[in-house]
């Protein structure tokens, strides 16, 4: 499932999430305001309050529990399918010719690197045997 996002996209999703959130605050302000109406007298305001607010909340706990697990389940998914793309991509990138030659490339380099470095020891240590025994030849 290859999706494409663009800029344009997300810029109009994130207008979308400012509707949906302007809607909710909306809904939320007059649910408080016709709840302030139907309880005038702080006793009863109280109260009914109380009452009002264990109601909702207990009605809304199991709605809230499967949304929490449904997005779970979406995050988790979605998760699980980027990382199969990627492993997909690495899969590929290291299949391909290029890479191969690279690969191939570098294990040719670290040889030649190897074997001068052989070559540069044998030459410093003979070049200082040398110069020892010149140095006891003159001194």
């Amino acid at each position: 499932m290859a999706t494409n996002l663009k800029a344009r996209d997300a810029f109009y999703a994130v207008v979308g999430v400012g509707d949906a959130a302007l809607e909710r605050a909306r809904n939320a302000a007059g649910d408080v305001r016709s709840f302030a109406d139907k309880n005038r007298t702080p006793r009863t305001f109280v109260k009914s309050g109380v009452t009002d607010l264990r109601e909702f909340v207990s009605g809304r706990a199991g709605k809230l529990q499967k949304r929490i697990t449904r997005r779970q389940r979406n995050v988790t998914k979605t998760y699980n399918q980027l990382a199969k793309r990627g492993q997909g991509l690495v899969s590929r990138i290291r299949r391909s010719a290029p890479a191969k030659r690279a690969a191939e490339q570098t294990r040719t380099a670290t040889r030649q690197v190897r074997s001068a470095a052989k070559s540069v020891r044998k030459a410093a240590s003979s070049t200082a045997e040398a110069t020892v025994a010149s140095a006891q030849k003159v001194g």
